[in-house]
């Protein structure tokens, strides 16, 4: 098992340094054959309140705890002729144009989305700092207040986003009499000349850099319209009521957020937002969520006692688009475009699937490479590929279409603070 373990430490190391930019050799930044560089990744933090913050909701609560009887169960309540042969084959000509235009559909449809996500993770700091003698649903000691998502293309950042617990006068009645709570959306900043469309990979495409194909291999407005980031969290939990009736993995709530993406909106080519700048329409993040129930566990003595709150939390985060007008009239001449693209021969790739986790922090890389030596070496399950779907394929413990789910290094990158600069390619 120890050697295991180093094996994997040891070829995360040597992945991670190579992939970051090799010297100038005289032919460009192009990386060394077989070195394994960083393909995408997605961070999810878990932002805890302030001292401050707490004290808040802990006075607001010991001021209402006599207008609420706190539930000390939670139970399972939570659940022919010349001219015949010319229209013939005028027929079979218009068929096979229809075929065209629905395999270019087809393909079109795969390249205007990407979705990447986290699965279920567990092991989480509990949802409350401290257990309680008032039951299952006692809000007081409240530590979790929201997350901190940064997704990555390239090693690139695309997308960074943070949030925080509604607890303003709405948001503590809303946890108090409801026992729910809503997360406020702090800031965005997306990169959409960065971001993963076309996923061209989703039609098997892995076009070579630097070659003309006659259509952008980066997200053009030109070309593309309409596009969208969404990204949706599920939380959820099991716990022990009084009568030791086990609530398995009962989903407490979702969240989601939707941003329309418009290149008129762009500041030096990057979408910002930040909550209260003056003229700027709030962007709301939809759903609610019930808070964490309490496990009940007895002290000695008979004592009642609840204790701190495990959850679990899933999060998706999904680019979309639609193509531009032009596009679409130009279907069939980009339609042998993309068939000149697939019938490039590729080179064979090597993903494996990374998964670390650090505290409140969890990554997820997607590593890839030409050379699957040292990752078979190690041991490590690798999908080798000249095709695949590597836009949706999330393998492992992400539930993607991938076969790869080798666990991650020990240690987390550090956060990559506020993005600036996201200049068009």
């Amino acid at each position: 098992m120890k050697k295991d373990i180093l094996l994997v430490a040891l070829l995360v190391g040597t992945m991670l340094a190579n992939a970051q930019p090799p010297a100038q050799n005289g032919q460009g930044n192009a990386p060394m054959e077989g070195a394994a560089i960083e393909r995408s990744s997605l961070q999810l933090d878990i932002n805890t309140m302030s001292q401050e913050q707490a004290l808040k909701i802990n006075s607001y609560i010991s001021s209402q705890r006599g207008n609420r009887g706190f539930c000390a169960t939670l139970g399972t309540a939570l659940l022919g002729t010349a001219s015949s042969i010319t229209i013939t084959e005028i027929m079979k000509l218009t068929q096979i144009r229809k075929n065209h235009k629905e395999e270019w559909n087809k393909m079109i449809k795969n390249e205007c989305q990407y979705t990447e996500s986290l699965a279920y993770i567990d092991n989480l700091t509990d949802f409350y700092s401290d257990g309680s003698k008032y039951g299952s649903l006692d809000p007081a000691d409240l530590r979790f207040n929201g997350f901190t998502l940064n997704a990555r293309n390239g090693g690139a950042d695309v997308l960074r986003f943070y949030c925080h617990v509604d607890t303003d006068t709405t948001g503590l009645n809303e946890i108090f009499n409801h026992s729910k709570f809503r997360l406020v959306l702090d800031s965005l900043y997306f990169y959409p000349y960065r971001c993963h469309l076309p996923n061209m990979s989703a039609n098997q495409m892995f076009p070579e850099k630097g070659k003309d194909y006659g259509r952008s291999t980066r997200f053009s407005f030109e070309e593309r319209d309409n596009l969208m980031v969404s990204i949706n969290f599920s939380i959820s939990s099991s716990w022990y009521n009084e009568a030791i009736i086990l609530a398995k993995d009962v989903e407490l709530g979702t969240f989601s957020v939707q941003i329309p993406i418009d290149e008129r909106s762009l500041t030096d080519s990057v979408y910002v937002y930040k909550a209260g700048t003056r003229g700027v329409k709030p962007l709301a993040i939809n759903g609610d969520c019930f808070i964490v129930p309490r496990s009940y566990m007895p002290l000695p003595g008979g004592v009642a006692h609840w204790g701190t709150g495990e959850y679990n939390i899933k999060v998706t985060l999904t680019e979309q688009c639609n193509i531009s007008k032009q596009m679409e009239k130009e279907w069939h001449r980009d339609y042998h475009r993309m068939k000149r693209m697939k019938k490039d021969k590729p080179v064979q790739r090597y993903f494996v699937d990374l998964y670390s986790q650090n505290g409140n922090t969890i990554l997820r890389q997607v590593l890839e490479t030409t050379s699957s030596t040292a990752l078979g070496a190690a041991g490590l399950s690798t999908r080798g590929t000249t095709s695949g779907n590597m836009g949706n394929a999330a393998g492992g413990n992400a539930g993607g279409t991938g076969n790869a789910g080798a666990s991650g290094a020990a240690g987390v990158p550090g956060g990559a603070g506020t993005p600036a600069g996201g200049g068009k390619p």
